[in-house]
């Protein structure tokens, strides 16, 4: 029993590891990216933005207490982020606000 309940105190002490959070890690950094790129258009840009508010609604909906700006820095500073982390989390991330965009496409049917 109190395993269990330590085991869900330290998952409650990590929302670094909540999906959300690095969704809305790695759309910041790519938007980042997009900032230094003259190549990219002002469409790109507002498409970037727009996952991260998504992914920061969804934070904020469920874990309205987070700081999110420590959990972003502290993943973002993790060693094998931006070099193993970051590509996965973007694949997953653009896959599920994709689905979510498909619905809302489908309202007008």
């Amino acid at each position: 029993m109190l395993s269990l309940i330590a085991a869900s105190a330290a998952a409650a002490l990590q929302p670094a590891g909540d999906p959300d959070v690095r969704c809305m890690a790695a759309y910041l950094f790519a938007v980042g990216q997009m900032a230094d790129d003259p190549a990219t258009t002002a469409e790109d840009k507002a498409g970037g933005t727009a996952i991260v508010m998504y992914y920061f609604g969804k934070i904020r909906g469920r874990m309205p207490a987070t700081n999110v700006k420590t959990e972003i820095k502290r993943l973002v500073e993790s060693p094998t982020y931006l070099t193993v982390e970051l590509k996965p989390d973007l694949e997953r991330c653009g896959a599920e606000y994709e689905q979510r965009g498909k619905e809302l496409d489908a309202f007008d049917d």
